[in-house]
């Protein structure tokens, strides 16, 4: 039988060679030819070399605290993939496509999850794009452009430019600096030149690179962010609540849908908040969401809804209206059933 002074010596030497290992790890992963991504256990970026960053079309700082989902095409599968990794102790491979308009480019992608297990280890997925045969000859055909070239841009192009875009018109016009307003103004007249000179050079600037948009804030973002950085575990459910929309909601983001366009513009706020100011701003917000359950007369955290007494048994109340998706303004999300039982919140879990 094995001495335990040998046992113990045997563990120690096994952390040490975890360790080295580790630190090999990252310097691959940085010095790699090929993308190669660090993601959070819930697919969000935490470290992408350059060749990542070429291959999804954003800066890294742009990349970093986003979902990698954001960059392929079938999102909703790669989630799903990631969370097989997760689940098993070895690699896993599967086909996807980045994102890239207008042009996609077929990836092949592999990952593995560090096992929680590993103390000295944040528990993470690793994962990397190898060359494919759709991508690994010649160069991409050059990027075909919407606007026209040798004549200005019309109140018709606006519209087809905006779903090019994958954009709501709140959104677009946010990043234009324009009103609402002043865009359906310009669209009224599909023959007249837009008649500011800086919008239509911008416009020209997101038709010619569409990377250059600004990616959506997302509120499993934030979710990620208080989690990683802050140390609070928080439901899908009950971000919903914080956000000031039902539980669920939090259902559908954890499945991949996306928020409305001012949950999104919250979204993007906290994160600021979370990212810039003190542990104390964060307890700041939840005293004013309960100030505004005070407010509407509505006992939060009791019944896990935001709807008051008049409400009970309303549908769809003006304030729990379907998640719409930012690409439309129009075409609300499938419903999503409410799970039986509400978990009551412990306030110290926020």
């Amino acid at each position: 039988m094995p001495h335990l002074a040998n046992l113990s010596q045997l563990l120690l030497a096994s952390l040490d060679d975890v360790e080295r290992v580790s630190a090999l790890l990252n310097t691959v992963m940085q010095q790699a030819m090929h993308p190669v991504f660090e993601l959070s256990l819930d697919g969000v970026i935490w470290y992408l070399n350059a060749q990542a960053a070429e291959a999804i079309g954003v800066t890294a700082q742009q990349a970093v605290g986003t979902r990698l989902t954001t960059y392929v095409t079938d999102g909703l599968m790669t989630q799903r993939h990631l969370e097989t990794v997760c689940e098993r102790h070895q690699t896993w491979s599967w086909p996807d496509t980045w994102n890239r308009d207008p042009h996609p480019v077929p990836c092949l992608l592999t990952g593995f999850a560090i096992p929680r297990t590993l103390s000295n280890e944040r528990p993470r997925i690793i994962l990397w794009a190898d060359p494919t045969d759709a991508d690994a000859g010649d160069r991409a055909p050059p990027r075909e452009t919407l606007l026209p070239d040798n004549s200005r841009v019309l109140g018709k192009h606006l519209d087809p430019l905006r779903r090019k875009l994958n954009q709501g018109t709140n959104r677009i016009c946010e990043m234009l600096g324009i009103a609402t307003m002043t865009w359906y103004a310009w669209r009224r007249q599909p023959e007249t030149p837009i008649p500011s000179r800086t919008v239509e050079l911008h416009l020209r600037l997101l038709d010619a690179m569409p990377e250059l948009v600004r990616r959506i804030a997302h509120p499993l973002d934030v979710q990620e962010m208080l989690r990683s950085q802050r140390g609070i575990e928080i439901r899908h459910t009950d971000l919903a609540l914080l956000m000031g929309i039902e539980r669920a909601a939090g259902y559908a983001w954890s499945h991949g849908r996306q928020a409305n366009n001012q949950v999104q513009s919250l979204s993007e706020t906290l994160l600021k908040m979370l990212a810039e100011k003190p542990r104390a701003a964060w307890d700041q917000y939840l005293d004013l969401v309960n100030r505004q359950a005070r407010i509407e007369n509505t006992d939060l955290w009791s019944k896990c809804s935001w709807m008051t007494p008049e409400n009970d048994g309303v549908e769809n109340p003006d304030r729990t209206k379907p998640v719409v998706s930012p690409a439309s303004d129009t075409q609300p999300a499938e419903p999503v059933k409410r799970p039986r039982g509400r978990p009551r919140l412990d306030r110290k879990s926020l």
